[in-house]
């Protein structure tokens, strides 16, 4: 069952960008000008081959900032959400592209589903074995299976985040290297905070153990660290 489920984790990585986005989403080509040569420049400058650069209506269903890099090899694409293109500057918008390509560069998808499949089959390794005197027609087994399962999410989520915000970090790193522009990450991230209306003054600990990405104020503070430049902002 494990091995089974580890499987369709990574079946669902490479097929979701090719029969699941289309199904939810409308793309149309970026159309030709200075944004759509800025991407392909910082996708050549990253080293990332790049099939199409499409832009999704995403304002159907949301007001946020974001794009994505989807697809491995010959089926990668850069997608801008339409909000994105329509709400921020030249500067900003290359700012999340190349935080993108810079997960494609190292190929964190990938390596972020083999991890997926691992951990889904170990868990279902784990849960046989911890269940291995219990019989699991019965009924009553029902409960311990959900309360091990929400157990076992809750611990598991510190390790998982810090892996996740490890790469996260990473990714801005890459990205502020590629653009060279400071300034526009900076703006970008205090957009992003307002649009998602993030608190940033949760405690340490939560932000540890529960938090997928660095807070607004750590990204900027830590992916600028090279520059040893900051905005009064993030002071």
């Amino acid at each position: 069952a494990g091995g089974v489920l580890g499987l369709l984790v990574l079946l669902g990585s490479f097929v979701y960008p090719l029969l699941v986005e289309p199904l939810f989403n409308d793309f149309e080509p970026l159309e030709a000008g200075a944004l759509r040569t800025g991407v392909l420049e910082l996708a050549d400058a990253q080293g990332v081959d790049v099939d199409e650069v499409l832009v999704a209506d995403a304002s159907r269903r949301t007001t946020t900032l974001n794009a994505y890099v989807s697809g491995f090899g010959g089926t990668r694409r850069v997608v801008l959400y339409d909000t994105l293109v329509r709400d921020l500057p030249q500067d900003q918008a290359l700012s999340v592209v190349a935080h993108e390509l810079a997960h494609a560069q190292h190929d964190d998808v990938l390596v972020g589903s083999l991890l997926g499949a691992v951990g889904v089959a170990a868990a279902v390794g784990l849960a046989g074995v911890l269940l291995r005197r219990h019989d699991v027609r019965r009924a009553g087994t029902v409960p311990l299976l959900l309360a091990m399962l929400a157990v076992g999410t809750l611990l598991a989520a510190p390790i998982q985040n810090g892996l996740s915000r490890t790469v996260e970090t990473r990714a801005d790193v890459e990205a502020l290297r590629a653009t060279g522009d400071p300034e526009g990450f900076v703006e970008l991230q205090r957009q992003l905070a307002v649009r998602s209306l993030s608190d940033l003054t949760a405690p340490e600990w939560y932000e540890r153990a529960f938090a997928s990405h660095p807070s607004a104020l750590e990204r900027i503070s830590r992916s600028l660290r090279p520059w040893r430049r900051c905005t009064s902002w993030c002071r």
